[in-house]
Formats: structure tokens, C-alpha cells, sequence
């Protein structure tokens, strides 16, 4: 059996390859979990990929945030000599490539066809424009992307201070005929009854 002692902890082999399944599938928490148990980032799948490299392909900005903080090489090459930045640059993934590069990933590497990242870019994309500033020194900015999606405004209430005058109406209004529980209740008002004079 393939085990690997970190820490005083056992991984197998197939824990390592969770790491990597999981970055690939977008699995936030899943990489999140696997790296407190000290799964190693640097791990390789049956295809020779880090965690990292599929994260890059598919264009996992979030992930690949993740992985580097928690210390994955940034140039580890595949057997081919592919990049994660080779990975994301191809696929036209901007935020990826981004991260990538503030991440410290070298732009001059060459694959096994001696290619750079940005010869696997097509000219004129978002992702070649920021590599092409990368190579020219000027260093990408991440978008901020906020935890909580934005709500449309015609979404939200009429606001917070007209709620208090809203509150005093019952929600029946112009429900007649049916009381609690689906029983019909006649349409009287209940209360007191106004004298004849």
C-alpha cells in the first residue's frame, strides 16, 4: 500500500489524488479539507498534473488562489513541460493567468515545443494582453470579486425605513372568505359591533 507519512499522519495515494480530482471539479471545500489534513500540493495524478495544473486548465481562480498560499510551486512542469500558466494562458482563463502571475509563475518557460504561455494565447485576448504587460513589467490586478453575489435593486425591499408602516398591515387584505386553517369565515369582522343610535 502507497502511504506517505506528514506530520504523523498517514495519506494514501488515493487522498493525494482527491487533491487533485477536486481541484479539477472546482471542489472548494473538498481542496480546503484536504489541505488541513497536509495532503502535499505538489502530488501528481495518473496524467503527471498537480492539483494545480487542473486547476489552471479549467480556469479555477479561487483554487488556484488556495494552492499557492498553501505553498504549490507555481513552475512545477508536467512531463511535457507544460506550466500551470501554459494551462491557463491556452484556455483563455484571464483571472487564472492573473493569479498566476502575481503568484510569481515564470513567463519565459518553454513546453516540449518550445512555447511559451503566451505563443499558446491567441493575440488580442484578454489573457495574452496580460501576459503581454507581465513580460513588459506591468503587473496584473486581480478583480475583485465580492464572497456575496450583488442583489439587484428590484430585488430588494423599498427600503429599510418605509418597513415600519408596512408592518401594520395584516397580509389579508382583499382575502375575504377564508379564514384559518382553509375553514370559510364569512367575511364578518370580528370585534366590537358599533351601536345604533
Amino acid at each position: 500500500m502507497n502511504t506517505l507519512a506528514v506530520s504523523g499522519v498517514y495519506i494514501s495515494r488515493h487522498t493525494e489524488q482527491r487533491l487533485v480530482a477536486a481541484a479539477g471539479a472546482g471542489d472548494i471545500s473538498t481542496v480546503r479539507k484536504l489541505l488541513r489534513k497536509n495532503v502535499p500540493t505538489g502530488m501528481l495524478d495518473t496524467y503527471g498534473r498537480t492539483a494545480l495544473h487542473v486547476a489552471s486548465l479549467a480556469g479555477h481562480t479561487e483554487i488556484v488562489r488556495i494552492l499557492l498560499e498553501a505553498g504549490a510551486n507555481v513552475n512545477q512542469n508536467t512531463g511535457s513541460n507544460v506550466t500551470p500558466l501554459h494551462a491557463a494562458a491556452r484556455n483563455h482563463h484571464t483571472e487564472t493567468v492573473k493569479q498566476l502571475v502575481l503568484g510569481g509563475a515564470a513567463l519565459d518557460s518553454e513546453n516540449c515545443n518550445h512555447i511559451t504561455p503566451i505563443g499558446l494565447s491567441s493575440h488580442g485576448t484578454d489573457a495574452w494582453d496580460v501576459l503581454n504587460d507581465a513580460r513588459r513589467g506591468d503587473m496584473p490586478e486581480l478583480d475583485e470579486e465580492p464572497e456575496v453575489p450583488d442583489i439587484p435593486d428590484y430585488a430588494l425591499p423599498d427600503g429599510t425605513e418605509g418597513k415600519k408602516g408596512k408592518k401594520k398591515k395584516s397580509g389579508k387584505k382583499g382575502k375575504k372568505g377564508k379564514g384559518k386553517k382553509g375553514k370559510k369565515s364569512g367575511g364578518k369582522k370580528k370585534g366590537k359591533k358599533k351601536k345604533k343610535k
